[in-house]
């Protein structure tokens, strides 16, 4: 479909929403839907990303005969494993925050600073990793990792805030 062709058909749909009593406030539920779905693949899919690089990592230590740190980043990955899933799980969003008629625009602005909060933890995971991957020749890699560790362990702590946020909107 061409821009032209989109645009018109977004057209139509605001002139329909506007003359069919409540299909506006549906329209705009569907794209919160929408939106945060969007967000949460976003999410595990970096996530995802960011599993496999520490995967790359392992693969040095292996070869470098480190093990117990191996072992380590396993229990990193697992973190990783769970956040993705429950990103991947929740990818429809919440019923009480999606299905209300009007949400507070100070709540939507909660929301999207906590998903903003998200996106820059996973920055922070990444820089981690980042350093790990530059350190693993030196001494510092227990640092490096425990480093990792506690990004990821952030996101998913920032992920349980949000699900609390959004489960308290009504």
């Amino acid at each position: 479909m061409d821009h032209t062709t989109e645009a018109g058909l977004a057209g139509k749909m605001e002139a329909l929403a506007r003359k069919i009593p409540g299909f506006g406030g549906y329209l705009d539920r569907e794209r919160r839907r929408d939106a945060d779905k969007l967000q949460r693949e976003y999410m595990a899919k970096s996530l995802g990303e960011l599993k496999r690089k520490v995967q790359d990592s392992q693969e040095q230590l292996l070869e470098a005969g480190q093990m117990k740190l191996m072992t380590k980043l396993d229990d990193v990955n697992n973190i990783i494993d769970r956040v993705a899933g429950r990103m991947r799980s929740a990818a429809h969003g919440y019923s009480g925050f999606f299905d209300a008629n009007q949400v507070n625009e100070d709540e939507l602005n909660r929301i999207y600073e906590f998903d903003l909060s998200l996106v820059s933890e996973l920055t922070h995971a990444e820089e981690a990793l980042q350093g790990l991957a530059s350190s693993l020749e030196g001494d510092s890699v227990r640092a490096r990792i425990a480093d990792l560790e506690k990004a990821v362990r952030a996101i998913d702590s920032k992920l349980d805030e949000r699900e609390r946020l959004l489960k308290g909107v009504r």
